[in-house]
């Protein structure tokens, strides 16, 4: 017997993506009725020898077993969802806004498996980041970030060369404000360019990355924000749900910021119209946050004006980066119109 799926899921500033499902005894059906505002193409369909694990997939999700209506308040960022299903006499309609069923994401993995032009599962969506951090080789802690699970794990260890010792272990489970940590997340992770650093005794971090379409990533460098730009701020938004947690990592990740003499002086800066922050050096201890300045850019280091929107000092064998080798700042921009930058 045939069943029948119709679902729709968008929201006003993005659009809506509307496709209709038919799973008979043998094959499965997908037509694709709207994917944006307005371009509906009704002659975008295909049919599909499906193997029987997709069947036992899709039966497995028991939609029956689904609420008719689904609301967060606390979590809305305006995504609205409908769903028809008929199988026989049977059938169901619900809608949601801002929430979803137990088994959500494995509906959208079913219809992504279907219709992957869709895309209703970003393929570059973090599920889970694991940040690994360390200390003189004494304190070792992992946290662990896992959306589907929508938990935080963090385990310390103290390590030296003849010990191995668990510390702690604690487990906080977010509920849907995991969604706004991993919105965080991706924020800095899509952007972030992490900068070279020398072998120092400043905290080492490793960060290892996967997405949803199951790629793997693994980033290892200096643990602050000279080597790891925006990494206080994605900390900070973890911390805000865990004020009660203690972590190494929750104090490494800032740089001080107070004038030392002598020290040698690294800068970062973001250029107008992006979020993204390099790393400058300087021997000009007058600038300042917020000072609009002239930096040398690419191969041929044309000049562009950028904002200083941190400083740091640094002894040369606490450098995040060799200091013979990054790009100077020219000096401050005073010429142009920067009110609005």
């Amino acid at each position: 017997m045939t069943k029948y799926i119709k679902f729709t899921i968008g929201n006003v500033l993005e659009g809506y993506k509307t496709v209709e499902v038919s799973i008979g005894t043998k094959n499965i059906s997908c037509k694709i009725l709207r994917n944006g505002l307005s371009d509906v193409d009704k002659k975008n369909s295909r049919t599909i020898e499906a193997p029987e694990e997709c069947f036992a997939e899709f039966d497995a999700l028991n939609i029956f077993s689904w609420e008719k209506d689904y609301y967060n308040d606390e979590f809305n960022d305006g995504t609205q969802w409908e769903l028809i299903f008929k199988h026989g006499k049977k059938s169901y309609r619900g809608h949601g806004v801002g929430a979803y069923p137990e088994n959500w994401e494995q509906f959208l993995d079913w219809l992504d498996k279907l219709v992957p032009e869709m895309q209703f599962v970003q393929r570059r969506r973090l599920e889970k980041v694991t940040l690994n951090y360390s200390r003189e080789e004494k304190i070792f802690e992992t946290l662990t970030l896992d959306r589907r699970e929508r938990t935080l794990t963090l385990d310390r260890r103290e390590r030296t060369l003849t010990l191995d010792k668990k510390i702690s272990h604690h487990v906080y489970n977010f509920g849907a404000d995991i969604e706004n940590i991993f919105d965080s997340a991706q924020i800095f992770f899509d952007a972030l360019e992490v900068q070279p650093f020398v072998e120092s005794d400043m905290p080492k971090i490793k960060i290892e990355l996967v997405r949803h379409d199951g790629s793997t990533e693994i980033v290892e460098t200096v643990c602050n924000e000279i080597c790891l730009p925006g990494l206080t701020k994605f900390i900070e938004t973890i911390q805000s749900f865990v004020k009660d947690l203690a972590a190494e990592i929750f104090s490494a990740t800032k740089t001080e910021l107070k004038n030392r003499q002598g020290k040698y002086i690294f800068c970062k800066v973001q250029f107008k119209g992006s979020y993204k922050s390099y790393s400058y050096r300087t021997e000009d201890e007058t600038l300042a946050v917020g000072d609009i300045v002239d930096v040398p850019v690419g191969k041929n280091n044309e000049v562009a004006q950028a904002k200083i929107v941190e400083i740091g000092y640094f002894d040369e064998e606490e450098a995040p980066f060799p200091v013979d080798k990054i790009k100077t700042i020219i000096g401050k921009h005073v010429l142009g119109d920067w009110e609005n930058y």
